[in-house]
């Protein structure tokens, strides 16, 4: 009996380890890193880790400090175009951020963001317009190789 036990309890856990952790579809196209650099003279670099839905946002300015935020992302791959929410998002110090509606796609080593800005509705569009650097379309890639990617934890 206790061998029955012990061999159902070993089997039971390889088969979870064995479990594919990767989310599927576009989600799982987006983990790991994406850079890109925002503002009229690309003097702000923004840096996005993925892992699961979680997500890690590091913006730095050439000068001053840099502002790091964790939070979560969901997607609707059924809308058109596909929609992306940045969703309870926070700063180390505990400063909440609004959610954030965005359109996105994804194109080879591109990811390709729309944001509404803070608190507006979603775009409908890729074309840039609104006010603020969030309005703009952000296209971010993978960085190059050898680049070390850091573990995202999460606040919540």
């Amino acid at each position: 009996m206790r061998l029955r036990i012990t061999l159902i309890f070993g089997m039971l856990i390889v088969s979870v380890s064995a479990a594919d952790p990767t989310p599927a579809g576009d989600l799982g196209r987006m983990q790991g890193r994406w850079e890109t650099s925002v503002g009229k003279r690309h003097d702000f670099s923004v840096i996005l880790d993925v892992k699961g839905s979680d997500v890690a946002a590091t913006i730095s300015p050439k000068v001053g400090p840099k502002l790091k935020a964790i939070g979560a992302m969901q997607l609707d791959e059924a809308a058109t175009p596909r929609s992306l929410d940045w969703v309870d998002f926070s700063t180390p110090d505990g400063v909440e951020v609004p959610r954030i509606l965005s359109i996105y796609r994804l194109e080879g080593d591109r990811l390709i963001l729309r944001s509404g800005g803070f608190n507006d509705a979603r775009p409908r569009s890729f074309e840039a317009g609104g006010e603020g650097v969030w309005t703009d379309v952000l296209v971010f890639r993978r960085p190059p190789a050898g680049d070390k990617v850091p573990v995202v934890s999460s606040n919540r």
